[in-house]
């Protein structure tokens, strides 16, 4: 059957299987951006959401109990504790893939926590020389402050997770589309291949009779 090809059809089936080989290997560097997308993608979340909401959800806790031990007009040692805690947990969020608006945020929660401790620091310190001392009504704004950081923070874990799990998954979709394509432009490669092979070959055999 070879001998009987054409130099022609002979040509025509080698762009064709070349246009195979590049179509095979184009789709096959297409996935793998799409698998680093999505790869990327669920390393992001891990790492920069559910941990980053992680050290958010501690931080409101220690928040909470700063709260508490207002309410019970507790001592410094147990205050300054709580701060040392919630600063190593501010520390490790910095750390964290932050957006624009999560920087803002956290911005203001630092502020607002310096603000805070230093106001605690100088309410100790006079309580110190004094008796019956008791914890200003101010500090309430300041964890009423805090708290509200975090919440933003948090929603923005929420937000950020979503937008990330949409465009991994545009992925996908995309990378499905084109192997869809991909299956059918074999398939034509295919039958194209086919006919230069038999209908070419019979027409020219049977020109030459």
């Amino acid at each position: 059957m070879s001998k009987k090809l054409t130099l022609a059809n002979r040509i025509n089936i080698t762009l064709a299987l070349v246009a195979v080989f590049f179509l095979v290997l184009g789709t096959n560097r297409i996935d793998n951006l799409h698998f680093d997308t999505v790869q990327n993608a669920l390393s992001t979340v891990h790492n920069d959401r559910v941990i980053a909401q992680d050290y958010l959800y501690k931080m409101n806790n220690l928040v909470h109990k700063k709260k508490i031990y207002y309410l019970k007009e507790t001592n410094s040692a147990e205050i300054i504790a709580l701060n040392k805690e919630l600063e190593v947990l501010i520390t490790v969020f910095s750390e964290t893939e932050l957006t624009t608006k999560e920087r803002k945020n956290f911005r203001s929660l630092k502020q607002n926590f310096e603000a805070l401790k230093t106001s605690e620091e100088k309410y100790f310190q006079q309580a110190a020389n004094t008796t019956a001392s008791k914890i200003p009504t101010s500090f309430s704004a300041g964890i009423e402050y805090l708290q509200g950081d975090l919440n933003n923070l948090a929603l923005i874990q929420v937000s950020e997770s979503k937008n990330i799990i949409g465009l991994a998954q545009k992925s996908l979709d995309a990378n499905k589309l084109i192997s869809n394509v991909e299956i059918w432009f074999l398939l034509l490669i295919g039958v194209a291949v086919q006919f230069f092979i038999f209908y070419r070959t019979k027409k020219s055999s049977k020109a030459s009779k």
